[in-house]
């Protein structure tokens, strides 16, 4: 497994540990080479740790039976271009939206000729990686998965205040700002409700003023940076998950609220539309578009009946498609059409 660092709590590292995790249980052999990996500051240490990994900084010269990585970043790129003609099958997931990131460096476009096959998060990237990369190898659909609950988590109260949440770094990509005027349009519409931000960055500081001026800082609350080990106890306290992000590779935030059965409201970026339409899972507006988040997070504050059957809605889909399990034989499920010589 070839990444560039595994440091950072974000959704390509997790979708690495959660694959390599899964691999070992089925009896592979797993090496991780890795330019940055700290074990005093991972956000994966405690699950690395338990299962004894071997990790490799550099290394040119191994022979394993298939090499992958889940992302387009330097390194990869390096390893590819430098494997022998005759190594083992390698196999890349491009965690991007081809059409929102049209400044690749050269070198990306030169990997797209030597993968043996290409996988992506949904139809959309799968369309834009065909439209941008000049890619003559295979490029198909590999969903991804997200960390497995600890335990359910019963929805709150929704007939009386509506909890709305958004979890994740507080980056201008992330819509933080349109949230909070949405919020406020809601509320000026009768909507009771409060607004929860999970994570920090260099846009806390506008959002919070955002909210102060337009007097509802009294129903907007920030709770600061989160590990993956808090999801569960900070999920249940909110009833709908929000991600109003301008640019997302997936969206793999939206599967960490349907798992713990969370609707949520989304953006159309990535593969919000793909997944909480086609499983009944959630609402998808317009990027910034603040006037139809508002309406949508009015839609479910009326309708509590309706807010729990799509919370049940997600957390079904979950189940049957975006587990760690259902994740891992799809993507052995590629490799196996592609090249790799295992077993059915």
């Amino acid at each position: 497994m070839v990444i560039d660092g595994l440091n950072s709590p974000h959704g390509t590292e997790m979708l690495a540990v959660l694959l390599a995790i899964s691999l070992r249980k089925r009896g592979w052999r797993i090496v991780i080479h890795t330019g940055y990996f700290e074990r005093h500051r991972s956000a994966w240490a405690d699950l690395l740790r338990e299962n004894q990994w071997r990790f490799w900084r550099w290394c040119r010269r191994f022979r394993p039976d298939v090499i992958w990585s889940p992302t387009n970043d330097v390194l990869t790129c390096l390893v590819l271009k430098q494997r022998p003609a005759d190594s083992a099958p390698f196999f890349v997931h491009d965690p991007s939206e081809a059409s929102a990131c049209p400044h690749y460096p050269k070198l990306w476009f030169e990997v797209c000729q030597r993968v043996d096959a290409l996988s992506v998060h949904g139809e959309r990237q799968r369309a834009g990686a065909l439209q941008h990369y000049d890619i003559t190898k295979p490029v198909e659909v590999v969903y991804p998965s997200s960390m497995t609950p600890k335990k359910n988590i019963p929805l709150g109260d929704v007939e009386k205040v509506i909890r709305f949440g958004q979890f994740g770094r507080m980056f201008s990509m992330k819509g933080t700002l349109f949230a909070v005027a949405a919020f406020a349009q809601a509320i000026g519409q009768g909507l009771k409700g409060e607004l929860h931000f999970f994570g920090d960055g260099p846009l806390r500081g506008a959002t919070e003023e955002l909210a102060l001026s337009l007097g509802i800082q009294a129903s907007v609350f920030f709770h600061g940076s989160y590990l993956w080990t808090d999801l569960d106890r900070l999920v249940g306290t909110i009833d709908v998950g929000l991600m109003p992000s301008i640019y997302e590779g997936f969206g793999l935030v939206i599967l960490e609220l349907m798992s713990r059965g969370r609707p949520v409201i989304a953006t159309d970026v990535g593969s919000c539309r793909e997944v909480l339409e086609r499983f009944d899972a959630g609402i998808v507006v317009p990027r910034a578009d603040t006037g139809g988040l508002a309406a949508a997070m009015l839609n479910l504050s009326t309708k509590p009946a309706r807010l729990r059957e799509m919370g049940n809605h997600a957390r079904t889909a979950w189940e049957a498609h975006f587990t760690p399990e259902a994740m891992t034989d799809r993507y052995l499920d590629f490799w196996r059409r592609h090249g790799l010589p295992i077993g059915g």
